[in-house]
């Protein structure tokens, strides 16, 4: 059996569902998997080395300078997730979010408000992957011959207070309306509390998109995010795939292997639409929280304070849809999304998604899609158990 270190900064956030990947790769490849937070070990890179000996590595992270920097690694098969632009230039094996489709969903999201001007918000000055973004981004709304800005900042978790300073004074000189596309999710909280605290509406006047959709930073905004939903175990996934064609053949030149994004998860930092109806608003907000928790139509006319079909007839001419439909929609993306997750078992989806039972679901799934969700599964690549 082969071991594998898994070497991250920090195991939190979008790096445990990388790790996740790796596992689900594992098990296939026969591997054993040893994952290590490294930002705050007491140990160096070659006392895991010694204590494991491992056959090959696999590193998470932005800024991989010493004792991280592929010179460190010898000739130990390793694969970068998400390098900087250093160890990208290396010729080293490494797997990178695709900017491309995720500045195009962001544009055309906030593109269809029509803002009089686009601006970026990025991450630290390290981080590769924001500055990829940053450049996609920009091309997009110049390209469209549209006003683009970024702020010239970087995000840094250590020292909020100044990046907030900085943050507010920038926002203050902005064209609005304004669409903005941060580097991730926790940025676009940052940016959403400094409008709070510049009483800038959003979504009205400055309207955000982040990325990752961690839902415990988004829907705990003082305004929810609307956000990009990556697959980070595709990730890890791409990482374990790329390190087992090192393992078998290590004299073949690696190819830089990309993951893209899932979906766009509207919150109310994009729904400027809204603003003119707090009542569809807030039956929207209900629909969107507790839409998997059997949640009823007649929960969400009680909500607008309406009777039943005046409540009906707003609702549809508001989004196009029925109070229903819309619940079901949404019931529909998370099966979706449960239905990603390889091994997770299908009798179990219908309830996690707010249905007693999985009838409606069989035929709503089919409606859409043509398929079983079995079929759908095999059709995705994803493993069924």
């Amino acid at each position: 059996m082969k071991t594998i270190l898994f070497l991250t900064e920090v195991l939190a956030g979008t790096h445990v569902a990388k790790l996740e990947g790796v596992y689900e790769s594992a098990r296939r490849y026969g591997w054993h998997v040893v994952d290590a937070e490294f930002e705050n070990s007491r140990h160096s890179l070659a006392d895991y080395i010694g204590t494991w000996h491992p056959d090959g590595c696999i590193v998470v992270g932005s800024a991989l300078t010493a004792p991280l920097s592929p010179r460190s690694f010898s000739e130990l098969p390793t694969v970068y997730l998400d390098p900087d632009e250093k160890t990208r230039r290396t010729g080293k094996a490494y797997v990178a979010s695709d900017p491309r489709p995720l500045a195009e969903l962001a544009a055309r999201e906030l593109m269809a408000l029509d803002c009089a001007a686009y601006a970026f918000v990025g991450w630290n000055e390290r981080t590769a992957w924001s500055e990829d973004r940053r450049r996609a981004f920009a091309a997009i709304i110049r390209g469209a011959k549209l006003p683009f800005a970024a702020f010239a900042g970087h995000f840094s978790p250590k020292d909020k207070i100044s990046f907030q300073r900085q943050l507010r004074a920038w926002l203050m000189r902005l064209p609005k309306p304004c669409g903005i596309f941060t580097a991730n999710d926790t940025t676009a909280a940052q940016v959403i509390d400094a409008c709070q605290r510049l009483k800038l509406d959003v979504p009205t006047d400055v309207a955000v998109v982040g990325v990752d959709n961690q839902e415990i930073v988004c829907e705990n905004a003082p305004v929810s995010i609307t956000s990009i939903e990556i697959d980070f175990r595709a990730a890890g996934r791409l990482s374990a795939e790329a390190l087992a064609e090192l393992l078998s053949n290590p004299s073949r030149t690696p190819e830089p292997r990309l993951f893209g994004p899932g979906r766009i998860v509207r919150r109310q930092s994009t729904r400027r639409m809204l603003r003119a109806s707090p009542v569809i608003e807030r039956a929207l907000e209900k629909i969107r929280r507790e839409a998997c928790f059997g949640l009823k139509a007649a929960d969400v006319v009680a909500e607008m304070k309406l009777p039943r079909r005046g409540a009906e007839r707003r609702f549809r001419e508001a989004t196009g849809s029925s109070i229903l439909e819309e619940i079901n929609r949404h019931r529909l993306e998370r099966a979706f999304s449960l239905l990603r997750r390889p091994g997770y078992p299908i009798s179990l989806i219908a309830q996690q998604c707010g249905w007693s039972n999985d009838v409606f679901l069989k035929r709503l799934f089919k409606r859409a899609t043509g398929m079983t969700m079995r079929e759908w599964r095999k059709r995705e690549g994803v493993q069924s158990v």
